[in-house]
C-alpha cells in the first residue's frame, strides 16, 4: 500500500525529469592494469575532468555525478552552455590529459572517450533514468569511437558528439570549432540507432581510414584501421577513401559534408 510519503516522493521525482547537457567519459585499458594501476587511474581521471571543467568556466561542482571507477556519467545543470563544452571543455580536457600522459609510460596513460549529449533525464534509485542516459551510453561505448583510438594510439581523447548536439549547436555555428572537424558515423545497438559525430582535437579524421565491411548479413570484415595523421605533423600527401557512404556492420561512417 502506497503512503502518502511516497506519493508525494514520486511526484517530485516526476517535476524533477527534464532536458539537460550529458557526459559519459570512459577510460580505456582500466581492466587491464592491477589495483594500483586502476587507482591511479581513477584519481587521474577525477582530477583531469575537475580541473579542466573549471579551466572552461564550468561549473563542476553543480554536476550530478554517477563514478563507474573507469568512468563517469555527469548530468549537469541545464544552463551549462554546450558550446563551452564543445570548445573549451574537449580543447582543455585533451591538453591536459596530453601533459598527465607525457612523462608516463604506455601502461600507465590515461585515453579518454568522451560522449556529448542533450537528453531526458529522471532521478531514480540508484542514480539516473531516461532515454539521454541510454543514449550517452551507447555513444560513448560506439565502436568507431574505439576504432578511433586504436588507429590514433597518440590521442589522449575521443569525443562523441550527439546528433542532437552537432545539429543545434556545432551545426549552426554557436562553436568556434567548424562541423568539418567532426566525422558523421550512424550507432546501432540493441533498438537503438541514429547519427553522431567523432572529433579529435589536435587530429584531422577527414583522412582516417576505418574498416570497409560487407552488407550487414554478411558480417564485418576483421580489417584494423589505419591511422590518420595528426593537424600538427605536416604531411606531403592526402588519402580519403570515404566516397559517400560507408556502412560497417551495424555501425557505419558517413562522409562529412559539413564546410
Amino acid at each position: 500500500m502506497w503512503t502518502g510519503e511516497a506519493e508525494q516522493e514520486i511526484d517530485m521525482t516526476r517535476r524533477a525529469a527534464g532536458r539537460r547537457p550529458i557526459l559519459s567519459v570512459d577510460a580505456r585499458g582500466y581492466s587491464r592494469g592491477d589495483s594500483r594501476r586502476q587507482s591511479e587511474y581513477q584519481q587521474g581521471l577525477v582530477d583531469l575532468m575537475t580541473i579542466s571543467a573549471e579551466a572552461a568556466g564550468l561549473r563542476r561542482n553543480d554536476w550530478d555525478r554517477q563514478k563507474a571507477g573507469d568512468g563517469e556519467l555527469a548530468i549537469l545543470p541545464p544552463d551549462e552552455p554546450e558550446n563551452a563544452l564543445i570548445d573549451d571543455f574537449c580543447r582543455i580536457l585533451s591538453e591536459n590529459v596530453a601533459d598527465y600522459n607525457e612523462d608516463r609510460i604506455e601502461d600507465a596513460r590515461l585515453r579518454l572517450r568522451l560522449a556529448v549529449h542533450n537528453g531526458v533525464v529522471q532521478p531514480a534509485a540508484n542514480g539516473y533514468a531516461g532515454a539521454g542516459v541510454v543514449v550517452v551510453s551507447r555513444l560513448v561505448n560506439a565502436d568507431p569511437a574505439r576504432a578511433v583510438q586504436d588507429a590514433l594510439p597518440r590521442a589522449g581523447l575521443v569525443v562523441i558528439v550527439s546528433n542532437r548536439v552537432f545539429v543545434d549547436t556545432v551545426a549552426q555555428g554557436h562553436t568556434v570549432t567548424r562541423p568539418s572537424r567532426f566525422r558523421k558515423f550512424t550507432v546501432q545497438v540493441k533498438e537503438y540507432r541514429d547519427d553522431a559525430w567523432l572529433y579529435v582535437p589536435g587530429f584531422d579524421l577527414r583522412d582516417l581510414i576505418l574498416p570497409e565491411v560487407p552488407p550487414h548479413d554478411e558480417g564485418p570484415v576483421r580489417t584494423p584501421p589505419q591511422a590518420g595523421r595528426s593537424t600538427n605533423v605536416p604531411s606531403s600527401s592526402v588519402v580519403n577513401t570515404f566516397q559517400g557512404e560507408v556502412t560497417a556492420g551495424v555501425i557505419g561512417v558517413q562522409e562529412n559534408h559539413y564546410g
